[in-house]
């Protein structure tokens, strides 16, 4: 377009000196015009040019770029993210010229008038509303009886809010499938039961014996909960434990869950 406007300022420029022969401007000054527009048109053209070759240099960077995250096995940028990416390049306008360069012929410099787009993998999913809890026991219970509830005091996660370091009991927030873990530590020649229970039934056991050193035992369960079905950790009501459940800060006693399907 600025090529076009200076070619027709030219020929008006004609025009004009034809229609006012009587008032003839010098040679000298006629030939300086026809020059600089000469020299402007050469101008624009390499600019042209130059801003198609840097176009054309970026859609082979993300062409090439796409090529290697194929490489090395990401498959999320398909064909059409790099169709889209490489349609969508940044316009590029001139610089305005200073005074030391408004007479040169060497192409203005170019701008950037907005970033170029991203290239990003599609399709990440955030999880929301998890449903997750782990807590731990500060001290050691002494001397247990039977049928004796854990309250693990200490809290690290409880995403959800489902469990309670007042009670000890994890409330389910929503039905699904979840998944509960329960480590228990015994003293020196302690030994107890364990026992996961839903709703006040067993769902599952573990039996912890320390014989002459410190020992624990894990158990897991997995289990289908409905809204507001109760989980909690108790030692075996029909078994008499012995000794203590120990629990420091090298070995924590800890009860942790989380919903797999919710």
């Amino acid at each position: 377009m600025s090529a076009y406007l200076t070619v027709l300022l030219f020929f008006s420029f004609l025009e004009f000196a034809k229609s006012n022969s009587s008032e003839c401007i010098p040679r000298e000054e006629f030939e300086k015009f026809k020059t600089d527009v000469l020299t402007r048109i050469e101008s624009l053209s390499l600019e042209k040019y130059e801003q198609t070759k840097q176009i054309e240099d970026q859609k082979t960077a993300i062409l090439h770029l796409g090529s290697l995250l194929e490489k090395y096995g990401d498959t999320s940028l398909t064909s059409s993210h790099m169709q889209e990416s490489t349609t969508n390049l940044t316009e590029k306008v001139p610089i305005e010229p200073t005074n030391s360069t408004k007479d040169s012929s060497i192409p203005l410099p170019l701008r950037t008038e907005t970033p170029l787009k991203r290239l990003l993998p599609t399709g990440i999913r955030v999880p929301e509303d998890v449903i997750a809890f782990y807590a731990y026991l500060t001290t050691s219970e002494i001397n247990p009886r039977a049928h004796h509830i854990v309250v693990y005091d200490h809290v690290v996660t409880n995403s959800g809010n489902g469990y309670s370091k007042h009670t000890g009991a994890f409330v389910a927030p929503r039905a699904g499938f979840y998944v509960f873990s329960w480590t228990t530590f015994a003293d020196p020649h302690s030994y107890f039961p364990m026992e996961l229970t839903l709703n006040s039934v067993r769902a599952g056991i573990v039996f912890v014996q320390g014989d002459t050193t410190y020992n624990g035992v894990t158990g897991v369960a997995v289990i289908q909960l409905q809204q507001n079905d109760v989980v909690m950790i108790r030692s075996e009501p029909g078994y008499t434990p012995n000794g203590n459940i120990y629990s420091d800060h090298n070995l924590k006693t800890s009860f942790s869950g989380w919903c797999i399907s919710c």
